[in-house]
């Protein structure tokens, strides 16, 4: 029989990109996990790490066997679960990323009313944000995260997990407050094509960006990386760039800023909490996602 501990070494290595990453993340050294997949290899009978190019990613096989380790993980998780749910408590650690620029003014409160209502409950809060986020909860790293997803630019599912959507929101264009057309009604996108723009290529928000403006006929002028967006509003509200921003972003006190709303397609954000799929009747997440649905009326 397939040692699990194993399948979830090598769930961590396809994770990481290497060895060395998942030895780093486990706290293993690299001569050590080495040897665990080979053992792996030697169980399976077939090669399950590429080696030819110097770097170790997977094979087709060793693709097929974290899919069954994530599978395994998750009946595991489940099982845990149900067995936590015969104590009817709600109790425990529970560590929750949430994009600070943002998340506390949505979730916040309801976390506050769960820490007083159930005192064996302890929350902890982690600045997290993008792709990383929902890693970071496939790994176990959280139990449970803030992430967005825009419409016209999907991105895959992560494995492992399951998204239950508590918001949304439409994106508008975040101007100086002295901008010639702040305050001027709907415009489109194609207005700004000689402005020159913040965003962040490697983040969704920035896709979406790129899309909404090369279907304006225009490539943004990037002047500013960042994914921080009350970074953005900072240096929108000093004139250095336009950026598209979600509704939800609370304005950034000391920066004002001019929100516009653009003509055409409409740009929208879902918002959802994101944990692992064997944690979803997890007692202390079970009751957390049954109070966002009802303070958020989802």
């Amino acid at each position: 029989m397939l040692d699990v501990r194993k399948l979830l070494l090598l769930r961590e290595v396809e994770a990481r990109g290497s060895i060395a990453g998942a030895a780093l993340a486990l706290n293993y050294t690299r001569s050590a996990v080495s040897q665990h997949l080979s053992a792996l290899e030697a169980e399976t009978g077939v090669p399950l790490l590429d080696r030819t190019n110097g770097k170790a990613t997977l094979t087709a096989v060793g693709k097929l066997l974290v899919g069954h380790g994530e599978l395994i993980l998750s009946q595991l998780e489940a099982a845990e679960s149900q067995l936590q749910e015969h104590s009817g408590q709600v109790y425990g650690d529970l560590r929750i990323g949430v994009p600070f620029h943002e998340g506390p003014a949505m979730l916040v409160p309801t976390l506050v009313a769960m820490r007083r209502e159930h005192s064996t409950l302890r929350i902890t809060l982690h600045d997290t944000r993008g792709t990383e986020a929902r890693q970071a909860v496939r790994l176990n790293q959280l139990d449970m995260v803030v992430a967005a997803r825009y419409r016209q630019v999907p991105e895959p599912d992560v494995p492992g997990l399951s998204e239950k959507p508590f918001a949304s929101d439409r994106i508008r264009l975040a101007v100086p407050p002295d901008h010639e057309l702040a305050g001027t009604g709907p415009r489109e996108l194609a207005d700004f094509a000689d402005e020159p723009w913040i965003l962040d290529e490697d983040s969704a928000l920035g896709r979406l960006t790129l899309h909404a403006c090369h279907g304006a006929g225009f490539t943004p002028d990037a002047v500013a990386a960042t994914d921080d967006m009350q970074v953005v509003l900072g240096l929108v509200s000093h004139g250095w760039g336009v950026a598209l921003v979600p509704d939800l972003v609370p304005d950034r006190p000391g920066c004002p800023v001019a929100r516009i709303d653009l003509t055409g397609a409409v740009l929208t954000r879902e918002v959802s909490l994101v944990v692992r799929t064997g944690t979803v009747d997890c007692p202390s997440i079970a009751a957390l996602l049954a109070a966002v649905r009802r303070d958020t009326g989802g």
